[in-house]
């Protein structure tokens, strides 16, 4: 009696044991998809299995690519070339047609500059941003008023050519984004365009506008934010001046 009792104590014993390591291995399946995405034994997050992240926003420092947010990308960093740009003189400004805008403001889309092509091969456009390759990123442009960047410009306008704009941390107001985005596409070969518009709060501004995976899309800088809109953008309330690389158009 006791031995079998001894046996029967021995046998639970060995399938606790053969039970508590089959949890233990789910549980080290289960981290490792969650926390390590290198890994796919199992596809948990669902989709493809493939890992699609958008893990920070990238800024030019000191002509690499700054991801302190992500120590662990170091392996991955992008080196920009040492480009020799300087600002060019504006060319008279425009006064008619609601909205400030150079009289050779076409000659700002320059898709064949060396700065705004190195920009166009090291990046991919989706519906929703324009990524960096290397790391699926999305390239950062930051917005900063003219009377900051430039002291309260005498003509009340400055216009920054793509080049500098993009050598130079990609800072500044709403034309300087455009052209420099406008540009960036049409090296691409994505036809792209820059409309002078008033927005719907009565405020004048530039965005680009472009034919991309079959729809109508709107690039548009808001502070901080580049928000491309599908078909069209909301916060327009008419167009007075579309600008692209063969010249200037007027609407009105």
């Amino acid at each position: 009696m006791e031995l079998n009792s001894l046996k029967k104590a021995c046998f639970e014993k060995r399938v606790l044991i053969k039970y508590v390591n089959i949890i233990e291995i789910i549980i080290i399946v289960i981290i490792t998809q969650l926390y390590l995405p290198q890994f796919h034994f199992l596809d948990l997050k669902g989709g493809s299995g493939e890992v699609i992240e958008y893990p920070t926003i990238l800024g030019i420092v000191n002509n690499s690519l700054s991801i302190d947010d992500h120590p662990e990308n170091m392996d991955i960093l992008i080196e920009m070339p040492e480009f020799e740009t300087d600002l060019r003189l504006m060319g008279k400004l425009n006064r008619n047609n609601h909205i400030l805008y150079p009289k050779d403001a076409s000659s700002y889309i320059i898709p064949e500059n060396e700065v705004v092509t190195w920009y166009a091969e090291n990046t991919v456009l989706t519906d929703d941003a324009l990524l960096w390759k290397h790391n699926g990123s999305a390239v950062e442009f930051n917005y900063q008023a003219d009377d900051n960047l430039f002291n309260y410009p005498q003509d009340g306008d400055m216009w920054q050519n793509p080049d500098y704009y993009l050598a130079n941390g990609a800072i500044g107001d709403c034309e300087d984004f455009s052209m420099a985005f406008a540009s960036i596409l049409e090296a691409k070969g994505i036809s792209a365009e820059v409309v002078g518009v008033t927005l719907i709060n009565d405020r004048l501004h530039w965005v680009v506008r472009y034919y991309f995976n079959d729809q109508i899309n709107y690039a548009d800088i808001n502070r901080n934010n580049v928000i491309i809109w599908q078909n069209s953008n909301p916060t327009i309330d008419e167009e007075w001046v579309i600008v692209d690389i063969d010249g200037i158009h007027p609407t009105s």
